[in-house]
């Protein structure tokens, strides 16, 4: 039998006396079956009257059997447990046996009733309720009025905290919003009334739930296995923990099972012997198919031809033998799970039917479309602060009062100069003369001591903008630009770093404290002027990026992500690229994407990753707008185009950005990859192809270079790669899905810690930000 009992219906309008229900509540008024018998044996069999009350209330209420009265009744038939009994249907039933307005009251006021002020209904707020205008309002509401009844047993509900009034009334207030998303109610237009009923044999909560809008709102069975699971994960959340881990032997078995397909399927793609000729075909088809088909390539949008083949492509993959093994495994998890809070047996449907894995037709999608043009995520250093942008970043700049002025003959300063020779450097049409004008430009701030000039000399004479890389006086100016930066760094919170706008100004000195030392921490991280020494830069990027400094928290972000100079760690990681994303930064932006679209630290969330990757796109035109994107800018800008990231899919501006960024290998790369498989609105181009793949192996890309080695193959062996794909990503499916909802129950239980912790801390005037921003995530 069940441990919690949840039952879910629509409240009709009108007065409800239709003649088999009604007449229950006057025969039992006048019949001993409605209450204890005064004197009466209560061990002592049911009396033929409770019998048959209670067979005609089975007849008409046949959901009754799941109540816990009707276990104790069956187990014991006696006067006591036939009363109780009868008293539960009846409180179960009150809604189809009155009227609205008097089923309000009863809930407000029967006995048992726990009083939250006069009577017993809450809601959201503690303002006290109007009990008639309430009982009126849901009487006279002519959309669609819902209850609910969620029960446990005595022993049960003292077990777990719920015996009183606020315990339940918390539940139900965290469960309104899985309540609203599962009736098809917008929040904005939901109102709810509860009353707790303190039964002795099982305390109990009546929900009365409907919409401001009367239009709004349905409730399906899928919906009501939905709310009823939602108050099971909440009530058992370190049930179902133990349960989880518990399963270990299953998702053990389930991995292995994943484990050997795969070996066996890459055993069979070395030898060339992949015995799915069908499969393959499938695929093929479905490539040529979504290359043609215009707008999103998601399966809802796609036309019924292309849908049939992605249907058909689910079953074959389902057809396999340990993808059967793998899906027996979750439905008997899935059923354990199920049996806390109910004792019906699921049935479940074939893997293909089962709506709990839609998301794999667009996994196969995504997967066929990847299939000829993977992208390769490289990490780039993103531009430096200029001028106007600081400007905006330092609201909180303040005007310092020293009495000695700096000692250094090292300055920092965005000065005109400066930021011609910075436009000039990041100017795509500039030619040599160009570059050396820019070289001039900074080699006269240099000498005056500007660090900025000075290390951004070394960073040209690292490229070949001026004809060869010249090592030895890039390394010359890094050095100077490091000693530069840490002399100047004592006296950074007095500063000058701005030219007056017109002539008379009066410039005030600026705190620019944050930003040197996020300089001199990046000049650690990538050991330039300095030895890379990952350890001083995390020390410099954290006390930078406490003061707020962007940059500083998404590079304190990437080393904690990456584990360099501190131990790996993903929450430090997801925490700092957030905040510094929060301040506009599109690489922080891009990183946040990325951990949704990957499930790192935090749950995957597709539709989060787009809103993330939307806000880095827009970041990263900006910069282009301003001059300032590089090769590397550009490849990334390309990639988000060609994968939809941020944007719908656009194959053309994708080849503008790679074409614009021909000097990154990867780039080419993936120009050689669209021109020999083709896609919309590209024909293939098997010399173009050849031309691009070439270029990006002379410049070291050994991908490249495999491609053209093994070009007449290449093709059935891409084909046969992406089966190997679509089993390993369907694979990873069935044990994501159930991984998920592991972790969901286990932040349940983590974040009702972090509640109390955090009580405790507000307890003592503590304010815990970083948890706070944990449970907004």
């Amino acid at each position: 039998m069940p441990k919690l009992i949840v039952t879910s219906r629509y409240l009709k309008s009108g007065s409800g006396k239709k003649k088999q229900l009604y007449h229950y509540v006057k025969y039992i008024a006048t019949r001993e079956g409605s209450v204890p018998i005064p004197n009466a044996n209560e061990t002592a069999p049911a009396t033929k009257n409770q019998q048959e009350l209670i067979s005609s209330l089975l007849n008409d209420f046949p959901d009754s059997k799941e109540l816990f009265e009707y276990e104790d009744y069956q187990k014991d038939p006696t006067v006591k447990n036939g009363s109780a009994l009868i008293s539960e249907i009846l409180d179960r039933n009150m809604d189809r046996l009155t009227s609205r307005e008097n089923y309000v009251g009863y809930l407000a006021n029967r006995p048992g009733a726990v009083k939250f002020g006069s009577h017993g209904l809450f809601s959201q707020s503690d303002e006290p309720i109007n009990l008639e205008k309430v009982a009126k309002e849901i009487a006279n509401h002519g959309g669609n009025v819902w209850t609910h009844v969620v029960s446990l047993r005595r022993d049960n509900a003292q077990a777990m905290g719920y015996d009183n009034l606020k315990a339940w009334r918390e539940l139900v207030k965290r469960q309104i919003p899985n309540i609203a998303k599962n009736q098809k109610i917008d929040m904005a237009n939901l109102k709810w009334y509860a009353a707790f009923h303190d039964k002795k044999t099982n305390p109990h909560v009546h929900i009365i739930v409907y919409s401001d809008n009367e239009r709004e709102g349905f409730l399906t069975n899928h919906g009501i296995e939905k709310i009823r699971s939602g108050f099971a994960n909440d009530i058992y959340a370190d049930e179902l923990h133990n349960l989880y881990a518990q399963q270990t032997d299953l998702r053990n078995l389930m991995k292995k099972e994943s484990e050997q397909l795969m070996q066996k399927l890459a055993d069979n793609i070395s030898q060339n012997d992949v015995d799915n000729a069908e499969l393959i075909d499938l695929v093929a088809k479905l490539h040529e198919q979504l290359n043609s088909s215009k707008g999103k390539k998601v399966y809802g949008y796609l036309k019924a031809d292309v849908k049939k083949t992605v249907d058909e492509i689910f079953i074959r993959l389902s057809e396999n033998e340990s993808i059967q093994k793998m899906y027996s495994l979750w439905c008997e998890m899935e059923q354990q799970k199920h049996d806390v809070y109910s004792s019906a047996k699921l049935q479940f449907p074939k893997l293909a039917d089962n709506k709990e894995f839609k998301s794999v037709k667009n996994m196969i999608i995504r997967t066929v479309l990847d299939m000829n043009s993977p992208v390769v995520d490289i990490e780039i250093e993103e531009p430096e602060l200029t001028a106007e942008e600081f400007t905006c970043s330092n609201e909180s700049a303040v005007t310092v009062d020293i009495d000695d002025e700096p000692q250094s003959k090292y300055y920092l300063k965005w000065s005109t100069a400066y930021k011609e020779a910075c436009k000039i450097i990041y100017n795509k049409q500039s030619k040599l003369e160009d570059f050396q004008k820019a070289e001039q430009l900074l080699l006269n701030e240099s000498r005056s001591g500007n660090v900025l000039a000075i290390q951004d000399l070394g960073k040209l004479y690292s490229t070949d903008k001026l004809g060869e890389k010249d090592e030895k006086k890039s390394f010359s100016f890094y050095e100077e630009a490091f000693q530069g930066f840490m002399e100047i760094e004592p006296d950074s919170d007095f500063m000058f770093p701005y030219e007056p706008k017109f002539d008379g100004q009066i410039m005030k000195p600026v705190n620019m404290r944050s930003y040197v030392w996020y300089r001199i921490g990046k000049m650690h991280c990538y050991g330039l002027g300095t030895e890379q020494d990952y350890a001083q830069s995390f020390e410099w990027f954290l006390k930078s990026a406490h003061e707020g400094n962007k940059s500083a928290q998404y590079s304190l972000a990437n080393l904690y992500y990456y584990g360099n100079g501190v131990e790996k760690d993903l929450s430090q990681a997801f925490w700092w690229y957030r905040k510094s994303s929060e301040q506009g930064q599109p690489y922080a932006s891009y990183a946040v994407a990325q951990m949704y679209s990957k499930g790192e630290y935090v749950a995957e969330n597709k539709e989060t990753a787009q809103r993330y990757y939307k806000a880095a796109l827009s970041g990263f035109l900006e910069l282009e707008s301003k001059d300032q994107a590089d090769d590397n800018l550009y490849y990334k800008l390309g990639a988000m185009y060609k994968n939809g990231l941020g944007t719908e899919i656009d194959i053309p501006k994708a080849i503008e950005y790679f074409e614009k960024s021909t000097e990154n290998m990867w780039s080419t790369y993936q120009l050689g990859r669209l021109y020999l498989f083709g896609a919309e609105e590209l024909e293939k181009d098997k010399e173009k192809a050849v031309e691009w793949l070439t270029k990006s192996a002379n410049d070291g890309n050994e991908y490249a270079q495999n491609m053209l080695d093994n070009m007449a193959q290449f093709e059935n062996t891409i084909l046969a790669n992406t089966i190997f794909a679509l089993f390993a990503n369907l694979c990873k499916c069935i044990e994501d899905d159930y991984t998920q909802k592991y972790k969901s129950v286990r932040h349940t239980v983590d974040s009702r810690l972090r509640r109390m912790i955090r009580q405790k801390k507000q307890s003592f005037g503590i304010k815990d930000e970083q948890s706070q921003s944990y449970e907004q995530s």
